[in-house]
C-alpha cells in the first residue's frame, strides 16, 4: 500500500507548509506515524521532496495540537495518547454534540430522518454480519447527518475538528461486539428521540452513547507504549 507521505504533492493550492501539516497529522492518526517514532526534518525534506523550512513550520502546529513534541537528544517524536488526553476530548465532544442535537431536533427534515432510517437498517445487517469497516463507514455516514442537520455551521466546525481523534478511537471499539450491538441500539434510541422532538430525552441519549463510547474505549486502552516511551526519557 502506498504511503501517505509518498503520495504527498505540492501542486494542490495551498501553502506547501499546511499541506505538510496535513500529510504529518493523516498520516498520524492512521497509523502510519507511531507513536514514539522520530520525526526528523531532514529525513522527512527528502521525502516529500520539499525544504526544511515548511517541514520545521508543520511540525510546530503538530506540537501545538499535542500530536508531538520535542525531547532532548530525540528531537521531535510522535506523542501517544494518554488516559487523560481520551477522556479530555471525550468530554469536548460530549458537550458540542449534546449542543448540536438540540438544534438537530427542532431543525431536521423528513428527508434527513428516512435517511437516517435507512443508515439505522444498513448497520444493523453489517452489525450481526461482522463487517466492521462498512459499519465504521455508514455510522460515520449516519453521525454526519444527524449533525449537521442542526443547522449551525460554526459548531458542525468544532465538532469536525475533533473527527480524525475520534475515529481513531472509534475503530478500537468497534472490534467489540458487545459494544457493537450496544451503539446501534443506542443510535435508534437517538433517532426515536429525534422524531418524537423530545430535546430533553435526546440529549440525555447522546450523553449516555458517549459516555458509553469512552468506557469501551477505556477498557481497551493500553498505556503500554506510552509507559515504555516514558521510561526512556527519565
Amino acid at each position: 500500500m502506498k504511503s501517505i507521505l509518498d503520495s504527498f504533492n505540492v501542486s494542490r493550492i495551498k501553502p506547501i507548509r499546511d499541506l505538510i501539516y496535513e500529510s504529518l497529522r493523516q498520516a498520524i492518526f492512521e497509523g502510519e506515524l507511531k507513536a514514539g517514532d522520530r520525526l526528523v526534518e531532514k529525513d522527512l525534506a527528502e521525502k516529500m521532496n520539499v525544504s526544511r523550512t515548511p517541514i520545521r513550520e508543520a511540525l510546530r502546529k503538530l506540537e501545538t495540537e499535542g500530536l508531538v513534541k520535542h525531547l532532548p537528544r530525540k528531537g521531535v517524536v510522535v506523542r501517544g495518547f494518554k488516559r487523560e488526553d481520551v477522556i479530555e476530548i471525550y468530554s469536548i465532544r460530549k458537550a458540542l454534540e449534546i449542543s448540536a442535537i438540540t438544534y438537530t431536533v427542532e431543525n431536521i427534515t423528513d428527508d434527513e430522518i428516512n435517511k437516517l432510517k435507512e443508515k439505522i437498517e444498513i448497520m444493523e445487517i453489517l452489525t450481526y454480519k461482522e463487517d466492521t469497516v462498512s459499519l465504521f463507514n455508514v455510522s460515520q455516514e449516519f453521525n454526519d447527518i444527524l449533525i449537521r442537520a442542526c443547522r449551525m455551521p460554526r459548531l458542525i466546525n468544532l465538532i469536525n475538528t475533533y473527527l480524525e481523534y475520534l475515529e481513531q478511537f472509534r475503530r478500537v471499539t468497534m472490534k467489540k461486539k458487545k459494544r457493537r450491538l450496544k451503539a446501534l441500539e443506542e443510535h435508534k434510541q437517538i433517532l426515536q428521540a429525534v422524531i418524537d422532538k423530545d430535546v430533553e430525552k435526546a440529549k440525555n441519549l447522546v450523553e449516555i452513547h458517549l459516555q458509553g463510547a469512552l468506557n469501551a474505549y477505556l477498557q481497551t486502552f493500553t498505556e503500554d507504549v506510552q509507559d515504555e516511551f516514558n521510561e526512556e526519557n527519565t
